[in-house]
């Protein structure tokens, strides 16, 4: 806060920052969310922070190497932490990797993993983008996270997705609905499911072809994603706020954005319509009795007669 008013001598109104945005960089793209429609100050940007793989360090990349069965590797990220899972589920997790051919590589933030099986290998911090990209790594166990989500789909690794909190169950609900993913809910991840999900994604290729596919999209395009974010804000910089990519609505009145106005109108011509309605069927009813009287009164003269 302190740095703010530095910064702002006058701190600035958030409703009027948020209608003066000129330009929207979304951390999304249609390889992994499906197609919004856009204006043409919101840019899509994502995948923008995937790298170039670097070299692994050496006993990571002697272990990835020599794993001819393949690699799982497991991570909850960097604000879940796999040392605070509940002894329950770690125990399950446990068994189910014992019991693999594969090798598991599994971010583990704690010096000792009490009953670590022969084939998993732990470290306290990995370099996941570096990891993913390795051939020899068949699956990926994630909480779902955008990042992870971005970088297994550039990299072509499935996943099994244990969601968590915030936007992890709607990547993990997208990856499953595209056929490169698996959701595995936490209260159910237990020994038997764990190792249900690893051999269904380990031995049905389509689980793979379908993530390589998204990645073959999200790696073709017409510029690198990070270069186009720099293009365009050196764009609005360039005119002064680029005022002409702002779509209208922006500068309409209250009433005008929520078409008060307009349902204004339409009520109007309702009631019009109702009244004219009304009065028509009064003139008519009147006619109609008007005439039924004259026709009682006909058929009285004709009896007296």
């Amino acid at each position: 806060m302190n740095s703010c008013k530095n910064i702002f001598q006058i701190p600035p109104d958030l409703n009027d920052a948020l209608y003066n945005v000129s330009l929207v960089l979304l951390n999304s793209h249609e390889s992994i969310f499906a197609p919004q429609p856009h204006v043409p100050c919101m840019v899509e940007i994502g995948g923008f922070h995937v790298q170039q793989p670097k070299k692994l360090p050496e006993d990571l990349q002697k272990f990835l190497d020599n794993a001819k069965e393949g690699v799982i590797y497991f991570s909850m990220g960097s604000n879940l932490k796999s040392k605070n899972l509940p002894v329950e589920k770690r125990e399950a997790i446990l068994k189910a990797f014992s019991k693999r051919r594969e090798k598991v590589l599994w971010k583990w933030e704690d010096d000792v993993l009490p009953g670590q099986p022969a084939n998993v290998k732990l470290g306290k911090w990995l370099p996941q983008q570096d990891i993913l990209a390795h051939p020899n790594v068949k699956l990926f166990i994630t909480h779902g996270g955008l990042l992870s989500t971005t970088e297994t789909v550039y990299h072509g690794v499935p996943v099994i997705a244990i969601p968590i909190l915030g936007d992890q169950k709607m990547n993990a609900k997208n990856a499953e609905r595209a056929g490169y993913g698996i959701v595995l809910p936490f209260p159910e991840l237990s020994e038997g499911k764990l190792s249900e999900l690893m051999d269904e994604i380990l031995t049905n290729p389509s689980y793979t072809t379908n993530v390589k596919q998204r990645s073959r999209i999200m790696k073709d395009r017409q510029i690198d994603p990070l270069d186009n974010a720099v293009y365009w804000i050196e764009y609005v910089i360039r005119h002064n706020g680029a005022k002409h990519l702002r779509v209208p609505y922006m500068e309409l009145t209250w009433y005008q954005f929520y078409l008060l106005d307009v349902l204004a109108f339409l009520l109007g011509v309702v009631i019009v319509t109702v009244i004219i309605v009304k009065k028509g069927c009064s003139y008519l009813y009147g006619k109609l009795r008007k005439s039924k009287d004259k026709g009682k009164q006909d058929t009285s003269k004709l009896k007296r007669s």
